[in-house]
């Protein structure tokens, strides 16, 4: 039995290391469309080159670009056993799509782990966080330093006011999916303040939970 999770919450609550961190231990695909965009935007394809002008300006990816590129990507060898989703769905339109391909393969959204921080830690740990330009990896300044050979810089979608239009957008567009999933009984809701490891620990025990037959 495949099992399906939807990582929920505002950027810079750590989705995607949860994620990262949930698939290795469940032994799941970590479907990201961060990762798929940004492969697009490497290859400087048609795509990528669209997807890398809409996330410089804050702006999300249209919904039917990001939907076949995830249907795609589920047909993938590795997520035969099931994944872990990260930055999709971002909407209530985007969700009601994944229930149908994954209906399809007689499957659904076994949890959706929502994990809860305010605004001001948001704009503290987002505008804090650089990239090394030569190894994609990203530190922040405060919480977790780079080495002193990192050729950091800042990306755009990482300015203060870049951050407010997510976090504005966010509200608009996402948080939607917690009345979405909570209706259909998965959600469930974590500390984006514990510690990394902590927060991994809890998430596991609701999804054995949650998946347990």
């Amino acid at each position: 039995m495949a099992t399906y999770l939807v990582m929920i919450g505002p950027p810079g609550a750590g989705k995607g290391t949860q994620a990262s961190r949930l698939a290795e231990k469940l032994g799941l695909a970590h479907v990201s469309t961060g990762d798929i965009f940004r492969e697009n935007i490497r290859n400087d394809t048609e795509l990528g080159i669209r997807v890398k002008m809409l996330l410089e300006s804050g702006t999300l990816v249209p919904d039917e670009l990001t939907i076949a590129l995830v249907r795609d990507r589920l047909q993938h060898s590795d997520c035969r056993r099931g994944a872990v989703l990260d930055g999709f769905p971002r909407t209530p339109a985007q969700a009601a799509a994944l229930e149908s391909m994954l209906a399809e393969l007689g499957f659904c959204v076994n949890v959706a782990p929502y994990i809860s921080l305010d605004d001001k830690a948001v704009m503290g740990r987002l505008t804090g966080r650089r990239t090394d330009r030569r190894t994609g990896k990203t530190y922040h300044l405060k919480y977790d330093p780079p080495p002193a050979d990192a050729e950091l810089e800042q990306r755009p979608d990482d300015s203060e006011e870049t951050v407010q239009h997510r976090l504005d957008e966010y509200y608009e567009n996402t948080a939607p999916l917690l009345d979405y999933y909570n209706e259909r009984g998965v959600l469930r809701q974590f500390d984006g303040e514990l510690r990394i490891d902590a927060l991994t620990e809890v998430m596991m025990v609701a999804v054995g939970e949650q998946t347990v037959a």
